[in-house]
Formats: C-alpha cells, structure tokens, sequence
C-alpha cells in the first residue's frame, strides 16, 4: 500500500471511491484579433466579469446561510475584485493597446497580480493567490465555456483527489456526497483548507505530484 503525506487541513478518515478531477486551469495562447473585433471582445469581457460576480454573490449568500459570515466575506471579496474598474481598465488596456483576445487579456492580468503576491515572500499571501487563480477561472469559465461538471451535482459519495480545489468549487462541496478530497497544491492558511475545515470535510493537501 502507497502511503502520501501532506498538510492536514481538517480531521476525520474516510472511504470512498476516487474521483479524479483533470488537471487545473485553463491553457490559453496568445492570440490577437483585427481592430475591428476588438469593441466584441469588450463586450464579452463585460459580461463575463458580470455574470462572474453574479455567481459569486451567490456563492457569499449560500456560504454565509451555511457557515456564517465570516465564509460569505470570502466570495464577497472575490465579487468586488469582479467589479473592481481597475481591473477592467487593465484588461481593456491589453484588448485595445495590444489586440489579444479577451481570454489571454485576462489570464496576462491575473498572473501578474499573482506573482505580485508571490513576490511578498510571506506564506500568508503567498497562499492568498489561489483566491486570484478563482477569480481567474471563473472568468474564464465565462468567455470559454463550463470545462468541468459542476461539483454541488455528484450523484454518489467520492474522495476527490485533484492538482488543487478552488475555494468556489470547495464551497459547493456537499458532506454527503464528498467524503474527503486531498490534492497536490495548497496550504494551511489557504481559504480552500479554511473552508473544508468549516465544512467538516476531511482533507489532506500539499500532497505534491
């Protein structure tokens, strides 16, 4: 028997059959459209970014109903970066100085606010970017299309084994249904580790490959 050693994050043994998820994140090319596409890939970021804090409203209201508070502030963070016009004018920035589409847009954006909180040094916020990766992929899932069955929709009990979980898919996590998840990625102070352990789902993470 192969035993993996990682960060315990919320206590408890479980059984189960494995669902393996697919590897995380999106791959997206660079990749430029003519001058005249460029109002559409606007128009496309806008609603992304709309309908992304729509479901993050949502997710704060669901959290907050089951958890409390403290949980909901979590998502309610992750809409206001949604609603940020920094953000926007950023990501514009790149549609129109540079032509790329808006999915390469917003993924250059977002992994340079993460290697600017990687680069404090401080374990802390370097555990804060997975909260910017979620932001990333729910964008993303916005202009490219759900990639993955969602995981509140499980119709039998699984341990979820993954390169990592958001802190939105792990909110969406049901007892019943998840028995455990362990995953490669991720840190004791990470909201994902923060909210299992709320959730009273056991799970191991920084398990590595």
């Amino acid at each position: 028997m192969e035993i993996l050693r990682g960060i315990p994050v919320s206590h408890g043994v479980a059984f189960g059959s494995a669902l393996v998820l697919d590897a995380e994140g999106f791959r997206i090319p660079q990749q430029r459209v003519p001058t005249e596409q460029i109002e559409g890939e606007i128009q496309r970021l806008r609603l992304a970014l709309a309908d992304a804090a729509v479901e993050a409203r949502a997710t704060q209201q669901e959290m907050t109903k089951r958890l409390g508070g403290q949980y909901g502030a979590i998502f309610a963070a992750h809409a206001m970066l949604f609603e940020d016009p920094s953000l926007l004018a950023e990501v514009n920035g790149l549609i129109r100085g540079e032509r790329f589409t808006a999915e390469y847009a917003v993924s250059r954006a977002m992994r340079a606010y993460v290697k600017a909180l990687q680069g404090l040094g401080d374990q802390f916020f370097s555990h804060r970017s997975a909260d910017l990766f979620d932001v990333e992929k729910r964008i993303l899932k916005n202009l490219l299309g759900e990639k993955r069955e969602p995981l509140n929709l499980l119709t039998e009990p699984v341990v979820i084994l993954a390169v990592d979980l958001a802190p939105s898919e792990t909110a969406l996590l049901d007892a019943s249904r998840v028995y455990a998840f362990a995953t490669e990625h991720g840190g004791r102070a990470s909201h994902t580790a923060i909210i299992a352990n709320a959730l009273e789902i056991p799970a191991v993470v920084g398990l590595g490959r």
